[in-house]
């Protein structure tokens, strides 16, 4: 390796002929900086164009009422965010591991129909349980904010698409490109611990947070990569965000990490008490010990339950160079059987039943025990 040709071979390439995780990692956040920003200036562009635009695209401050040209630029904010996402993992996906943009896990594969569902029933109970937890000791109360049943449906269907948008962007960022390129390379464990503490630190500069709101915040992150790594797609984990977040706004009226901009669509309003340790204080719920115990309860729910594996689809979707290595058992095991051939990836039945291996982990013939970085 004395050649400065094999030298940076070393540092950039792993023995799978792509680059190392960590390099992926940055391109990835390098296109999605590239593509935000290029958004943004067609979003100029187009401002300048049909100045009538220009306060529906505009960013409203903090202390505006929700209006319609309000609620539209919240919007229009949300979806250039995940388009820039998008846009990042598709070029990620196909020109650093040559696989494609549904393979990082929105693909409509058998099962994502009853991940979703089960997300969002499950993400509203864990938040329910630690609103149930601050009410139980009196430190949040509620009153009813809106009895009229068309405004209240009204209120669920803008509250419902703008967290499920952020959802999903969320989602592609931090349990997407990145944190499967970790999974891949390092395996689940270290994937979660990386990108857990990083969603924490992302959350820091939200109002009202604190050291409290971020240990709930990385705690989160865990809770969400594990809904990853049990289905290996994106729609459990985005439910589980969205309806979380969804029933903090729009059931209770409450913070949603330090933010109140949607609580006029809510059909309850909260009012909350001291102490904040177990309140939350004006970041929320997320900054009190009950959001503490109903993630850590839930998130062990969760894994516990036997409800969730991949599909054979997303195995082979996901599928590219070798297999990640088996540094920790996630899945329990399953039910042999022969899957399907993709339509990426014609398959024998060993691939796949060495990919469940993977998933597993379980040993096999085609890497050592060490599972050496690739």
């Amino acid at each position: 390796m004395s050649e400065p040709l094999d030298v940076a071979r070393y540092i950039f390439m792993n023995e799978e002929g792509e680059l190392r995780s960590g390099w992926r990692i940055l391109a990835f956040f390098m296109f999605f900086i590239l593509a935000a920003s290029l958004l943004m200036a067609l979003s100029k562009v187009f401002t300048t164009l049909f100045p009538s635009f220009n306060a529906s695209l505009a960013e409203p401050a903090a202390s505006d009422s929700l209006s319609t040209s309000g609620l539209m630029s919240l919007y229009f904010g949300n979806l250039r965010n995940l388009a820039g996402a998008a846009i990042a993992s598709a070029i990620s996906a196909r020109m650093l591991e040559r696989r494609s943009l549904a393979s990082i896990g929105f693909r409509l594969h058998r099962n994502w129909q009853r991940d979703f569902a089960l997300g969002c029933a499950m993400g509203a109970a864990a938040l329910a349980i630690a609103v149930g937890i601050a009410a139980a000791f009196e430190t949040i109360t509620f009153s009813v904010q809106t009895r009229d049943l068309a405004s209240i449906s009204k209120g669920f269907m803008i509250a419902f698409l703008f967290f499920l948008i952020a959802g999903a962007t969320e989602e592609l960022i931090f349990r997407g490109f990145p944190f499967q390129a970790l999974v891949h390379n390092l395996g689940g464990f270290a994937a979660v611990a990386i990108t857990s503490i990083l969603f924490g630190l992302a959350h820091l500069a939200n109002p009202s947070a604190s050291a409290f709101s971020t240990i709930n915040t990385i705690l989160a992150g865990v809770w969400l990569g594990l809904a990853y790594l049990l289905t290996r797609s994106l729609w459990f984990a985005t439910a589980l965000h969205c309806s979380w977040n969804l029933a903090m706004v729009f059931i209770f009226g409450l913070p949603v990490s330090g933010f109140t901009t949607l609580d006029q669509l809510a059909w309850l309003r909260g009012s909350i008490g001291a102490p904040a340790w177990i309140s939350g204080g004006s970041y929320g719920p997320e900054g009190g010990v009950a959001v503490t115990a109903a993630l850590v309860l839930s998130t062990i729910a969760i894994w516990k339950s036997g409800l969730f594996t991949p599909s054979d689809e997303m195995l082979a979707a996901i599928h590219h160079g070798r297999r990640e290595p088996a540094f920790i058992s996630i899945v329990a095991a399953e039910t042999e059987s022969t899957p399907p051939r993709s339509e990426e990836h014609a398959e024998t039945g060993s691939d796949v039943e060495t990919r469940r291996a993977a998933v597993n982990g379980e040993p096999d013939g085609s890497q050592n025990s060490n599972g050496d970085e690739r």
